[in-house]
């Protein structure tokens, strides 16, 4: 149980930079980079919480398809 709770900690700067890398706002990436990084089950997250990880990633992905192309 430490380990995996240690794999998503340093996961935490992994996810930040590729979402910023991507064009998600710093305060944005940020956030969400935490809430990944927690590990927490989707079903545990609040509401907002949430609805912020899928409108991001959602964004992410949208941005990373623009660059790739």
């Amino acid at each position: 149980m430490q380990r995996k709770l240690l794999m998503s900690v340093e996961n935490e700067p992994l996810f930040y930079t590729q979402l910023v890398k991507y064009g998600v706002s710093y305060t944005k990436a940020v956030k969400v980079a935490q809430i990944l990084a927690s590990g927490k089950s989707e079903r545990l997250l609040a509401n907002e919480d949430r609805q912020l990880v899928k409108d991001t990633c959602r964004q992410w992905a949208r941005l990373r398809q623009l660059h790739s192309t």
